[in-house]
């Protein structure tokens, strides 16, 4: 038994829920996805995999073997891949997509780096604050914020922000300060809406008084005395630097989430994408000034 080809063949399993999937999607027959199991279970001792008529899923121990394979896998693939890519020059287009505000403020600058250290790669990015789809937008690389759904694709951590509530000091002189959050009721307050929906949803709806689809667009309002925000503390740091807005419920705060670069693939991956990812992980984990404002 080949026990690398057994542990891809149960993660593919595991993944897609099903033997005839996971022996198409590996190029070979459900006879031998299933050879290659019970030859790992028997080696293993153990259980892998319930199956049903209906569908396959893994057994307690089952799920502690994929989570670990999973981990194997990858790091062998990531080996390869900087082994193989060694002495190759990246090239070609990059398609990225990343969030409006946060690229503004803090990865145009990185953009520009590091496309002037690989000149041969152009890089097409596509800035939304919608989560769009890797797959059907032909997206090479997309940085997301916050909690990720499960799936296939690879996220690597690039920073963290948490959430909390700001005003405008003279906001707070004219209104008084909350002190919980369920004061937050009788404050004027501002939420971030895009397309009809309330994102963050760390303010009361009962009595907003302005909404708005642009995230900088609410921290000058906020600054201008118009009522309390929610956002991310990345995105209010040149306030909290002029003055213009104060933390409030600061023992309120959100728990952090994460910065992401998000791409498709565990195996193969171009080395334009392995490039800028690390590229930009090695910028961020000294320069997430929002995380470190006295700097």
């Amino acid at each position: 038994m080949n026990t690398l080809n057994a542990m891809q063949c149960f993660c593919r399993i595991v993944d897609l829920e099903s033997f005839a999937s996971a022996a198409t999607d590996l190029g070979v027959s459900t006879a031998q996805i299933s050879k290659q199991i019970s030859a790992l279970e028997s080696h293993l001792k153990v259980r892998l995999l319930n199956r049903t008529t209906r569908k396959v899923s893994p057994t307690e121990i089952g799920m502690l073997y994929y989570k670990k394979c999973q981990q194997i896998l990858t790091d062998l693939s990531e080996l390869e891949s900087m082994i193989e890519q060694q002495g190759k020059e990246p090239q070609g287009i990059l398609k990225i997509s990343a969030p409006i505000d946060f690229s503004t403020m803090y990865l145009m600058n990185v953009f520009a780096a590091f496309q002037q250290s690989h000149p041969k790669i152009q890089l097409d990015i596509n800035l939304s604050d919608q989560f769009v789809s890797l797959i059907d937008e032909g997206l090479d690389v997309a940085i997301r914020i916050g909690d990720l759904p499960d799936s296939t694709l690879v996220a690597k951590r690039l920073s963290t922000t948490y959430l909390s509530h700001y005003a405008a000091p003279r906001y707070l002189r004219k209104h008084g300060t909350p002190q919980t959050p369920e004061e937050l009721s009788e404050h004027q307050t501002l939420r971030y809406v895009m397309n009809g929906r309330e994102f963050g949803n760390a303010l009361p709806k009962s009595r907003w008084t302005m909404s708005c689809n642009n995230g900088r667009a609410m921290c000058e309002a906020a600054a201008h005395g118009a009522g309390i925000i929610a956002k991310p503390n990345f995105m209010v740091l040149p306030y909290l630097r002029n003055g213009s807005l104060v933390e409030v419920l600061s023992q309120h705060r959100r728990p952090p989430v994460g910065i992401y670069a998000i791409y498709q693939h565990r195996t193969h991956v171009p080395c334009k994408i392995t490039y800028f990812v690390d590229f930009l992980a090695d910028y961020f984990r000294d320069q997430d000034v929002w995380n470190h404002p006295q700097a």
